[in-house]
């Protein structure tokens, strides 16, 4: 990553950009999903999750958000976007959705995003810092990163499905 990289606040004009990353990173997390769930259920079991994300995205930017919603640029191309939700009276704050554009990756624009984030929460008087990521394999990159930003104690999930 090159040092003209720079993170600022998220504006409207963004969004566009924003569900572009959303979609070019989550698509192979996507497709993991349905191949894990298998061809009869995902249809059922996993019909509305990429417009529900596309939905959530458009909430968590929007006016009415309690979310902060930052991106990573380099010059004028946004690379990357995380949000945070930073609760102060448990003093938790948590990184919610957010997406490096596959472009990008392994360049280190997590990392500096994870950084900045952190930074966030601290300076806004935070003392626990979560996130919650997949179990699944197309989730291995990101378990990676958030384990190279500090991230440690996990507590496992599991979703289960069957067909009736």
């Amino acid at each position: 990553m090159t040092e003209a990289c720079n993170i600022r606040k998220f504006e409207s004009r963004d969004l566009p950009r924003l569900h572009e990353v959303r979609e070019a990173a989550f698509r192979p997390i996507f497709r993991s999903f349905r191949s894990i769930v298998g061809e009869e259920i995902a249809p059922i079991a996993l019909a509305g999750l990429e417009s529900e994300q596309a939905d959530y995205l458009d909430k968590i930017c929007g006016s009415e958000s309690d979310h902060e919603v930052y991106v990573v640029e380099e010059g004028a191309e946004i690379m990357a976007f995380c949000a945070v939700a930073l609760d102060h009276k448990t003093k938790l704050g948590e990184i919610d959705l957010n997406a490096v554009d596959p472009e990008h990756q392994g360049r280190g624009v997590g990392a500096r995003m994870y950084a900045f984030m952190l930074d966030r929460m601290k300076d806004a008087g935070m003392r626990v810092a979560t996130v919650g990521t997949g179990g699944d394999p197309s989730h291995a990159p990101a378990r990676r990163a958030y384990e190279k930003a500090g991230f440690g104690a996990v507590i496992p999930s599991v979703y289960m499905y069957r067909s009736l």
